[in-house]
């Protein structure tokens, strides 16, 4: 683990975003202590670009370093973390693997997820103001109560939203299960040699909003709060060699308290 630091360390979030809640998860599993520095949509762009000249987002900060998204902290923690915690494998084999993986889960799988299920959700405004401003400032969240729809129509414009591409988006994450389960159907515990790698954490996060995994950090409704539509792909999926793969790594490596402290 890095040696303890005196300076204040943040991560700027847009609280329901896969990305935000995978570099929660690979914060946590690095013993890094931060706050969360949680934002709107919209309103997040203004902050990391303040922070870290970027509209990306997460933006993991110090005094020091700025860290873009969540494969910017795993490179760099990776290399400043006791051998046992790191999740890049040494094998270069293994290692392609890896980097096929964060393709084929945080960008194919997590995008599918986000547009199957923002699809559902964002027609229902009183079930969204809280995961779309869990934390964030008071202004800004006043902003989203009154200018929901402003809000959700940004989520709509650029996750291209329609009924089409929402039957694609859960037809794509069907695929992808299938492929993770076929993998796992030699009995390993782990996507990618004997431990866990960045292919768990990646695939758990992306997986996670349509398995409700119990130590899931980012805000969403529950399960019976959920339209049926997505109440019907929770249980398909659940029920799914890779669901139960999902469930299992939050289960083992996720904890329900975090080191987060939210502003």
């Amino acid at each position: 683990m890095e040696p303890d630091r005196d300076d204040k360390r943040a991560l700027i979030t847009f609280p329901p975003s896969l990305d935000c809640e995978l570099a929660r998860f690979l914060l946590q599993h690095y013993g890094i202590e931060y706050e969360e520095q949680p934002h709107a949509f919209i309103f997040c762009f203004f902050a990391t670009l303040w922070h870290g000249g970027t509209v990306i987002f997460p933006l993991f900060y110090d005094e020091s370093q700025k860290l873009i998204g969540p494969q910017s902290v795993t490179d760099y923690f990776d290399q400043h973390c006791a051998p046992k915690n790191r999740l890049w494998p040494e094998s270069a084999d293994e290692k392609a693997q890896v980097k096929s993986d964060w393709t084929l889960f945080n960008q194919t799988l997590a995008f599918a997820t986000a547009v199957f299920a923002y699809y559902h959700l964002l027609p229902h405004r009183q079930l969204m103001i809280q995961p779309l401003s869990r934390g964030i400032p008071p202004f800004e969240r006043e902003c989203v109560e009154r200018a929901y729809p402003i809000f959700a129509g940004a989520l709509r414009v650029l996750l291209r939203l329609t009924a089409e591409r929402a039957r694609q988006g859960l037809d794509q994450v069907r695929i992808i299960f299938d492929q993770v389960a076929a993998r796992l159907a030699d009995g390993r515990k782990f996507l990618v040699g004997n431990r866990p790698t960045l292919s768990d954490f990646a695939f758990a996060v992306a997986a996670a909003p349509l398995v409700l995994p119990p130590t899931y950090g980012g805000p969403i409704p529950s399960f019976d709060e959920m339209p049926p539509p997505i109440q019907a792909a929770v249980h398909e999926l659940r029920s799914h060699a890779a669901g139960q793969f999902a469930l299992e790594i939050y289960k083992n490596l996720r904890r329900s308290e975090t080191w987060t402290k939210q502003a």
